[in-house]
């Protein structure tokens, strides 16, 4: 850290910020505690709170102090920089918030009062729109760096806590396994609780894929205000990391199919007959989507990250290796597999690539048991058909599929990887520990 930095985030404003942020976030806990709570995940709240806000703490220290300041630094001086727009013109302020023109210039906004955003920050579309998503944060917490972190860290946690409450009410699967897969997952809560681009992108798919099933099946209530706010996370969240808004999107109508699927169980006839058009209308849309023009750029667009990645010598740090692939339906599939299993399992203890995967080494060990023991259990059978009745497991499935397949094709480096796939860690945590719900015995 420089000097201006240290004297920006160590201050006693920096101080007031967080404990008023605390007072206030304290009151919404009590409240979400009490509106949203049952007995098998009550005594979890707190803990889980501390334990978003102590790992969000311990990414921040690790990148300013020991990385020197990384992605958290230049995004924290994305965000001072406008913030102090903000303060000096409102106005110019909201027209950066809804559009940026390049054409323009960094200049057209921005001076030596306001200072400037990080040039690579401010040039990469996706990177530059995170930045504006922050500069709320640092607004509304006086540019309280820690204030923000922990602000940041909170909501992570109470949106994740309201999917948590939801699973384990209306879900069949297993409730310690959903409590550890989305509050106490390690490197899911390191890489998406702190001042960070990969966190606003796993706050807002929280609350996309919380509002989906809400109106799915979770709640009977609906209404145009939350219809409203399910297409606006999903455009801000599509405008941050737009491969993973269609894979947040694009699992929920094979889940609608499980639903009206479903109603049919009493009717073997229909219901096969239903699943077969299904089945028939997923290959023919796979086919006709992975041929669409707007596909193939992005699987051009994968392909020059996959490359730029593998042969730019600026990008340092541990690598896998990915064969090519012709973006045919074929090749896709062709790709899958691997794309899958690196981005799940990997890296492996044994690959000794660094103090900084150990943690995901370790991981891997507990992922890769589990799915030996969902294998070789005696019941799977019944579990595999269990969990293809479920719309969440459903869900959960194809979500981790597209996540890990673009994850582990695009990432060739280990450290972009293993933030990339996060997202999808706790939903294939909840489908390894899936089992058939035993029956209830009637008095």
């Amino acid at each position: 850290l420089t000097a201006m930095n240290q004297e920006q985030i160590f201050s006693i404003i920096d101080l007031l910020s967080i404990l008023l942020w605390l007072m206030i976030l304290f009151g919404f806990a009590r409240m979400l505690k009490f509106r949203f709570n049952n007995e098998e995940i009550s005594r979890y709240f707190y803990f889980g709170w501390g334990f978003k806000i102590f790992f969000a703490l311990v990414f921040t220290l690790v990148y300013l102090f020991v990385l020197g300041g990384g992605d958290v630094n230049a995004y924290w001086d994305s965000a001072t920089v406008l913030n102090k727009l903000f303060l000096e013109n409102p106005f110019d302020y909201l027209s950066e918030l809804s559009k940026t023109n390049r054409e323009l210039g960094i200049t057209h906004h921005f001076n030596a009062q306001t200072g400037y955003p990080p040039g690579w920050i401010w040039r990469e579309t996706e990177a530059w729109n995170a930045a504006k998503v922050l500069s709320i944060f640092s607004i509304i917490t006086f540019n309280s760096f820690w204030a923000s972190t922990v602000l940041i860290a909170s909501l992570v946690f109470f949106v994740s806590w309201l999917l948590v409450y939801r699973i384990s009410t209306h879900e069949m699967f297993n409730v310690k396994a959903v409590v550890i897969a989305f509050l106490f997952f390690p490197s899911v809560t390191f890489w998406c609780s702190g001042f960070s681009k990969d966190s606003i992108v796993y706050l807002l798919s929280i609350i996309l894929i919380y509002q989906l099933f809400l109106r799915l099946k979770w709640s009977k209530d609906f209404s145009i205000l939350r219809l409203i706010s399910i297409v606006l996370v999903f455009l801000l969240l599509f405008n941050l990391r737009h491969f993973i808004a269609l894979a947040v999107i694009i699992p929920f109508f094979l889940a609608i199919a499980v639903r009206f699927g479903n109603r049919w169980n009493k009717r073997p006839v229909i219901l096969y007959l239903f699943r077969l058009l299904t089945y028939g209308i997923m290959i023919i849309g796979f086919v006709v989507i992975s041929g669409a023009e707007q596909t193939q750029e992005l699987i051009n667009e994968a392909q020059i990250t996959q490359s730029d990645f593998s042969q730019n010598p600026i990008y340092t740090g541990a690598r896998y290796e990915m064969p090519y692939i012709d973006g045919t339906p074929v090749g896709l599939l062709r790709s899958m597999p691997l794309s899958v299993f690196i981005a799940l399992y990997r890296p492996f203890i044994t690959e000794n690539i660094g103090v900084n995967f150990i943690m995901n080494g370790l991981e891997s060990i507990v992922l890769i048991s589990l799915s030996l023991f969902f294998l070789i259990n005696k019941n799977l059978f019944n579990n595999v058909r269990h969990l293809f009745k479920s719309e969440f497991a459903i869900y959960a499935l194809t979500f981790i599929l597209l996540i890990a397949f673009m994850a582990g094709y695009t990432s060739i480096l280990f450290g972009v990887l293993v933030r990339i796939r996060a997202i999808a860690l706790p939903f294939f945590l909840l489908l390894l520990t899936f089992r058939k719900p035993k029956p209830t015995s009637t008095p």
